[in-house]
């Protein structure tokens, strides 16, 4: 089973409908791999056409599929985890921000840090400050949900670093600016000990 069948099963079990691929490199094969599965209702398909800058630029491609309401979940289509992570992204009934994190993971710069106190994400990166007081830290599965609020918002975040020129960083950074904001309440949702590779 290829890695984009894998995933449309699992939002499928999950209850998620309306599905928006986000495409750069080499988007010709995901496209025959739908053809191919004939899934319906077909995922629509947008293209990054600069996917070779940063991520931040495949979110704003996404951007109009994030404002259209409802939740919205960003998640990267090209990893294998286990069906418990997506449950617990989409679990509860009402609109909800929530990011994943996993608290066992490899020290270094790679990782994407989640610095959580009193359960409010505090900080959100790869390389920490100095001096940052949390009571919890996991590195994010880089898997989201968005309320309909939150969605709209990122969507204006990633808008304006692809107006200034930002389009080679990761979407990530559009992400730490929505937490730090405090403009919408996010959870946090602690996944440790499911698989992710």
């Amino acid at each position: 089973m290829s890695l984009v069948e894998r995933h449309l099963r699992l939002l499928k079990a999950v209850g998620v409908e309306e599905i928006v691929l986000a495409l750069g490199f080499r988007h010709e094969l995901v496209a025959d791999e739908l053809d191919r599965l004939q899934w319906r209702p077909r995922p629509e398909i947008v293209l990054n056409p600069h996917s070779e800058l940063g991520s931040v630029l495949t979110v704003h491609a996404a951007a109009d599929a994030m404002t259209r309401g409802g939740d919205v979940l960003l998640m990267d289509a090209d990893v294998l985890y286990d069906a418990r992570i997506a449950r617990a992204l989409v679990a509860g009934d009402r609109p909800v921000n929530r990011l994943l994190i996993d608290r066992e993971f490899e020290a270094g710069d790679e990782p994407v840090k989640v610095c959580v106190r009193d359960g409010v994400p505090i900080e959100f990166r790869k390389v920490l400050g100095s001096g940052l007081e949390f009571d919890t830290i996991g590195e994010s599965v880089g898997f989201f949900r968005f309320d309909q609020a939150g969605a709209r918002r990122l969507a204006v975040l990633v808008e304006g670093y692809a107006a200034r020129g930002q389009g080679h960083l990761p979407h990530e950074e559009a992400v730490r600016d929505l937490l730090l904001e405090r403009s919408q309440v996010v959870e946090v949702a602690d996944v440790t000990g499911r698989a992710l590779d």
